[in-house]
């Protein structure tokens, strides 16, 4: 709703800074060098997989860039929403711990802030 005047122009910069912004929240869930290129490569990932889906069914114009920046803020979003659960296991693996598995309850928690940020980022956009 917010965005129904965009140019495609505004879309490209919006994907761009979407994409900048899942590379940076990623950036944060690292501790290897190696781990760091592949958080860096999924905003690429994402570009590339949303571009051959949209071109599989003939979407065109702003669709994929619509799509794109929906899925790259939504990911920010949780990132932002979990740190204290992903902090909390980054801890671990650096003092050479295993990680926890998530219990049912996190994992439904999780899926319902997944829901709340997919309903939301798609009524703002």
């Amino acid at each position: 709703m917010l965005t129904s005047n965009l140019s495609a122009g505004q879309w490209w910069i919006a994907a761009l800074v979407s994409g900048l912004a899942l590379g940076l929240a990623a950036q944060s869930m690292t501790t290897t060098p190696r781990d760091r290129l592949i958080a860096w490569s999924l905003p690429l990932v994402g570009a590339v997989s949303i571009a051959g889906g949209s071109a599989a069914r003939g979407y065109a114009g702003r669709t994929p860039l619509v799509l794109y920046t929906a899925t790259m803020i939504i990911l920010v979003i949780l990132r932002i929403v979990f740190a204290g659960y992903v902090t909390r296991q980054l801890d671990l693996k650096r003092a050479g711990k295993p990680m926890e598995d998530m219990s049912r309850g996190q994992t439904f928690v999780f899926l319902l802030a997944f829901l709340a940020a997919l309903i939301g980022v798609a009524y703002l956009i």
